[in-house]
């Protein structure tokens, strides 16, 4: 090949080079991590911590609960006992009694309900844990399948990038120079022109720059800064 395919050819292969690790990147970010995977352990850990608070919600219930019954026994065995005798010591123990029954009720309803609560949440993580190991296995059924992809595209770009590199020294001096201050600024440094005109910015080539491309020269375009081939 002579300088203009060389150039173009390097072009292209950098390019091809450039898709293929994209979606190399792309097949090792599904190896790397699984959003639904993530998501669930997410879910699961919230859950998890949601039940272990309300676990310590439900010893706390329970041990305020235990008291009161154990005030409310202590107060109607005074009361039953038959010690007391004064009538308005006896009306004040009885309603102190009634007031004491009254909120273990709440305690005994409030426990109930925390009881409820952790019955739902336990059914929620046993779901979430399901969800997570039926989404574990799918990801490991497509492992295999990745990793041959991950294989075929290393492979691929490997052999890219090492004839990109072959075809880059066999680039004259004042022809790489000239590329790699067009890649500076353009993704696609060298320039087809067809029917007399730049592909990369549809600009048309004088008479004089097409006489030199048509001797394999090296111009650039006057409007976009691309080095220019014959295509």
């Amino acid at each position: 090949m002579n300088a203009p395919e060389l150039a173009l050819h390097h072009q292209r292969l950098s390019l091809r080079a450039a898709q293929v690790r994209n979606r190399l990147g792309h097949v090792e970010e599904q190896l790397a991590t699984d959003p639904v995977v993530n998501a669930l352990e997410e879910q699961l850990a919230a859950a998890r911590d949601r039940r272990r608070h309300l676990e310590l919600r439900l010893r706390e219930s329970d041990g305020e609960a235990s008291a009161q019954r154990a005030r409310v026994r202590s107060r109607r065995g005074q009361l039953m006992s038959g010690r007391i005798r004064n009538p308005t010591e006896l009306v004040k123990l009885t309603a102190e009694v009634d007031r004491l029954a009254e909120e273990l009720a709440r305690d005994e309803d409030q426990e109930l309900v925390l009881m409820q609560d952790a019955e739902e949440l336990d059914a929620e993580l046993a779901s979430l844990e399901r969800q997570l190991e039926e989404a574990q296995a799918r990801r490991e059924e497509a492992r295999g399948p990745l990793e041959g992809q991950r294989s075929d595209l290393a492979g691929q770009l490997q052999q890219l990038e090492s004839e990109r590199d072959e075809t880059w020294t066999s680039l004259p001096a004042e022809w790489r120079r000239a590329y790699e201050q067009a890649s500076n600024r353009l993704r696609d440094p060298v320039g087809e022109v067809v029917s007399n005109q730049c592909q990369g910015c549809r600009v048309q080539v004088t008479s004089n720059g097409m006489q030199i491309l048509r001797r394999g020269g090296l111009i650039r375009c006057d409007n976009c800064d691309r080095v220019l081939v014959i295509a």
